[in-house]
């Protein structure tokens, strides 16, 4: 009896490498969850596609009388800056910048939208990160946004 109780503390080895076993298991089937070493392109594509509605919105409510559009404009990650920025050259409104952190914009260009809300300069933004691309897109008179 007194060489059963002896025994009987601790665990024995089968138990250990199970638990260890599972515990594999489990952070092998977690972790990949847990990579956010950047914000995706559809993200990115996003908050570009919510800041030019901005812009947007900002040329239709600043001074009707101000002839001078709000622009974006989108310097590429080939310049060192990898960035953008939302100007009102009146100075009603104050500068917007955001560097893109994980992700690179491929082409420079500079959207301007008028006091009534048209795109007078135009185009298509395209985005990377890793493989994936996005295009987000102003249409000319509209103004609209899409993102592809």
């Amino acid at each position: 009896m007194r060489r059963h109780i002896k025994n009987s503390r601790g665990f024995t080895l089968i138990e250990i490498i199970s638990v260890i076993l599972v515990l594999g298991i489990i952070a092998a089937v977690a972790l990949p969850s847990f990579d956010r070493s950047g914000i995706d392109a559809a993200t990115w594509a996003a908050t570009i596609e919510t800041d030019i509605r901005y812009a947007q919105e900002l040329a239709m409510s600043r001074n009707p009388a101000s002839g001078s559009p709000i622009t974006i404009a989108f310097s590429p990650a080939g310049t060192g800056t990898n960035s953008y920025s939302i100007v009102d050259p009146s100075g009603v409104f104050s500068d917007v910048s955001r560097k893109l952190e994980g992700a690179n914009i491929v082409n420079a260009i500079s959207i301007s939208f008028n006091r009534f809300g048209e795109a007078v300069q135009f185009g298509t933004v395209q985005i990377t990160v890793g493989g994936n691309t996005q295009n987000i897109a102003v249409e000319q008179y509209t103004g609209r946004v899409t993102v592809s």
